[in-house]
This record gives C-alpha cells, sequence and structure tokens, in this order.
C-alpha cells in the first residue's frame, strides 16, 4: 500500500506505471472485497455448527431412558367378548380396535354413561398383568412400584422413569393417572431437564433414575406376559409388544416410534445416548437461523418444558379441537376445560384422522423447532427365540410356568448401557465478530497491506480533497 501511494504521488515515474500500479491495486482489492464477503455470507447462512464436546459425560449424570410398553392387544376378550352391535360400548370397541364403523347414531350427547378413556382403561391389559417381573440394579423390584399406567396414542401402556406429572405439566388434568407412591416404594420425585441436569442435593433413592452401570446386569429387565387366550383385537396384524424409549420431559408416539418385541424371544436393548448441548451466546442469533429453541424462550400451554415433541404434540391437539371441537384422550389437555374426544365425537375424529393436518396445523408445526438442548436415546435392538429347554433370566418367575406357556406368552426384555461415558454434541456460532474480523483482516492485510491505520489516512484524504473543492469552487 505504501509503495502505492509512493508510485502515484511520485513524478519521476511515468503515467503508464502509475496505470500498471493502479489496475494491480484494483484487482486485488476486488479480490479481497469478494472473499471478505464470502466470508460473511458463509457467516449469515451457517451461523451454528456442531461439534463434539471435549468432555465426556457419565451416564451416572444422565436419566435412564424413560421406557413405554404396550400390549399390541387393544382390548382384553373376557371383557369385550359379550358386547352387542348397536351399544355404545361396542362403538366404541370398534374405535378402539381401528375398524370401520358407523358412528352418526352416536352423535348426539346423550350417550354419556362412560366415557371413551374410562373404556380403554376397563378393557385394557393393567400394567400389574402384562409387566410380571423387574429387576433393576440387581435388585428385584415390584413391577406396580416403577411401572405407572398412562394413555398414549395405541391405548393403555406402562411409563417407567418419567418425570412426575408436577413437574412435567403446568396443571392437573384428569386423564392424566398420578404417579402416586406404594408405601413400600421409597424413590423421591426430583426434577430434571436437559439444561439444568439433576437438583445439585438429591435424595438417597430418586426418580427419573439414573443411569448407573454398563451391561444387563446393571440395567432394566423386565418379563412381559401377553397372554395371548385373551386376544381380542391387535394395533398390528400380530401378536407382542411395542415399546420406546426417550427422555423424560417428551411426548411419546408410539404408533410412530414403537419398536416391535416378539413373544417368545428374548430381546435386549443397547441403549446409545446422544446429549446435544448449546453455548449461551448462540442466543444471540435468530432462532430461525440457528434453528433451534432454548427451553425458556418458548412456553408451551400444557408442558412445563420445551421439546419439539411436545410442541407438536400441542399442535395437534390444537388441530382436533379445531374440527372436533375436542382432543383426543392421549393429546394433551392444552385447555382445562377443554373437551375429550367420547363417542359422539368419533364420526369427526375418523375424519379428522384421514385428513392429517390442515395448513394451520402445519404452520404450527413449522414453528416447531428442534431444542438447542436435548437428550436422545437411540436403542440398538437384538432378539433371539427361547431356547426349547429352560429360559434363563435374572429371576426365578420363569420356573413358575411349563415351557410351552413361556414360549406362547412370555418374552424377557433387556435394557442396558455399553459405555460408562459417551461425548455430546455441541451447537456453537460458526463465527464470531471477532473471528470475522480476524479472518476478514487477515485477507485485506495479505491482499493490500490493509490497516486501521490505513483506513484512518482514506478517511483523511477523503476530508482534505473534498476540503481543497470547496475552496476551488467558492
Amino acid at each position: 500500500m505504501e509503495m502505492l501511494k509512493y508510485v502515484i504521488s511520485n513524478n519521476n515515474y511515468s503515467w503508464w506505471i502509475k496505470l500498471y500500479f493502479a489496475i494491480i491495486f484494483a484487482l486485488v482489492l476486488f479480490v479481497a472485497v469478494n472473499l471478505a464477503v464470502g466470508i460473511y455470507n458463509k457467516w449469515e447462512s451457517t451461523p451454528v455448527i456442531i461439534g463434539i464436546s471435549s468432555k465426556m459425560t457419565p451416564i451416572d449424570q444422565i436419566p435412564f431412558p424413560t421406557i413405554t410398553v404396550c400390549n399390541m392387544n387393544q382390548a382384553k376378550k373376557s371383557k369385550v367378548g359379550h358386547l352387542t352391535p348397536g351399544s355404545v360400548r361396542y362403538a366404541m370397541l370398534q374405535k378402539t380396535c381401528y375398524k370401520e364403523s358407523n358412528y352418526s347414531q352416536y352423535m348426539d350427547n346423550q350417550h354419556r354413561n362412560e366415557t371413551f378413556s374410562n373404556f380403554i382403561l376397563d378393557v385394557s391389559e393393567k400394567c400389574a398383568d402384562l409387566i410380571v417381573s423387574c429387576v433393576f440394579h440387581q435388585q428385584r423390584i415390584p413391577c406396580t412400584d416403577i411401572f405407572r399406567e398412562t394413555f398414549v396414542d395405541e391405548g393403555l401402556c406402562c411409563i417407567f422413569n418419567v418425570l412426575h406429572p408436577y413437574y412435567l405439566y403446568k396443571f392437573k388434568s384428569p386423564y392424566i393417572r398420578d404417579f402416586t407412591s406404594s408405601d413400600r416404594f421409597a424413590d423421591i420425585a426430583v426434577d430434571w431437564d436437559p439444561i439444568s441436569g439433576y437438583p445439585q442435593r438429591l435424595p438417597s433413592s430418586y426418580y427419573p433414575r439414573p443411569g448407573v452401570g454398563v451391561g444387563t446386569s446393571m440395567g432394566l429387565q423386565i418379563v412381559l406376559d401377553g397372554h395371548v387366550d385373551d386376544y381380542f383385537c391387535s394395533s398390528t396384524n400380530g401378536q407382542g409388544f411395542k415399546i420406546l424409549l426417550y427422555n423424560p420431559i417428551d411426548q411419546p408416539r408410539m404408533k410412530e416410534s414403537g419398536l416391535p418385541v416378539m413373544i417368545g424371544h428374548q430381546t435386549s436393548f443397547r441403549i446409545i445416548a446422544r446429549n446435544v448441548e448449546a453455548i449461551p451466546s448462540i442466543r444471540n442469533i435468530q432462532r430461525t437461523k440457528r434453528q433451534c429453541i432454548f427451553s425458556d424462550e418458548q412456553e408451551l400451554l400444557f408442558y412445563r418444558y420445551y421439546t419439539r415433541r411436545n410442541c407438536e404434540a400441542e399442535c395437534d391437539s390444537m388441530f382436533f379441537l379445531r374440527l372436533c371441537n375436542c382432543i383426543p384422550y392421549y393429546l394433551p389437555l392444552i385447555y382445562p376445560n377443554a373437551s375429550v374426544c367420547d363417542v359422539f365425537h368419533f364420526e369427526c375424529l375418523n375424519r379428522a384422522e384421514s385428513q392429517i393436518f390442515d395448513l394451520q396445523s402445519s404452520q404450527c408445526k413449522e414453528l416447531c423447532l428442534t431444542s438447542c438442548h436435548d437428550l436422545i436415546f437411540f436403542p440398538d435392538a437384538f432378539s433371539t427365540p427361547f431356547t426349547q429347554k429352560d429360559v434363563k433370566a435374572q429371576t426365578n418367575y420363569l420356573t413358575n410356568f411349563s415351557s410351552e406357556y413361556i414360549r406362547k406368552n412370555l418374552a424377557v426384555v433387556n435394557f442396558f448401557h455399553t459405555d460408562n461415558y459417551f461425548r455430546s454434541s455441541v451447537r456453537t456460532s460458526y463465527t464470531g465478530p471477532t473471528e470475522y474480523m480476524a479472518s476478514t483482516g487477515g485477507i485485506m492485510s495479505l491482499m493490500i497491506g490493509f490497516s486501521v491505520i490505513f483506513l484512518a489516512e482514506i478517511i483523511y484524504i477523503i476530508l482534505f480533497v473534498s476540503t481543497l473543492l470547496l475552496i476551488l469552487i467558492f
């Protein structure tokens, strides 16, 4: 840059030498500005990148996965075999079994003797009958102490290690079955979220329970009884169970994401945890550009904690409320005074379910960006059929049954971590103002010797020339 100023201002050089250096300077300046603009455009288009954390996260600092278990059998034959066509309970049974039926005769409000949710609760298999043996961290525990009944999109299911409703929901709903502990169940409910984690002060025994160690012996083993002889209708074309693993503050989607477990098999789920974090500085970036939302940035109507699944579940509730003036029993009751869909809503529900979503629902879900902080579990499942001889498990419960009954009705399921530590993913800024200035300054300095002092000189020259022109004019 100094050479250029010297050549142009020195009268000893001919005009073509001055022109040569001026052209070179213009070309170099053009290249430098283009490179600087390219860096800025990349900063704008990719403001956030996902990297790998330099620190390892121990599994005892995160909850063991929340596990939802469902029997594919939607109704027990012993409970519904006597129902006759034309009755309200028979209409509810048709809806429970996903069968086509004409519900127009039930569209008046006279059929209020029994709610649909109570019907499902009555005809479905209870957790005490479905999950017959539980061993957690090498300790045999009554299954009714750690599994609770919950409504999901496939009916009544059993849930393990979920956040207590007091911490999970904003208000109490009559369609949420409370997680009241029995006298022998000593675990105390505590709060947890992906940003803050567990509270600093914890009781000796609490839930959501954290991971403790690796291998099947340090995980959870359950024995499921399908009661095949009492099958009436299945959510699929076969017999068995569905299982879903997720974090304790999420809304389960069993129909879309449930994994099958076959009767007469031992199925093992190796748990692969993935924790996603975000540095606080990316809050300054627009959420549409960083493509994630911090939990305190968006309030939900029903859930205390924001997650993408919770947000989309509330969008689904709004969709059904808008079309049918009611909310299905398995979706969040976003307004305390909203109606839960019953038999006289079935005709509308069928139309709404076939439509799936409308423009408003699509726009609502577009705003449900992923959480900036999230905990995801990827189950790696493998299954083996029971042997023809003795079936082995961590419990002696199987010794009470014959090999034929075990192979026809039971399934053994293991859930366990394979590693004591894992690395988190971190959302961070692609580049900050300091890094951008350093990159741009490096390019400009390399190309044209640009510096802040040179910028001051340019301003001085502009002012000086402007002053001379004004003097000449006036």
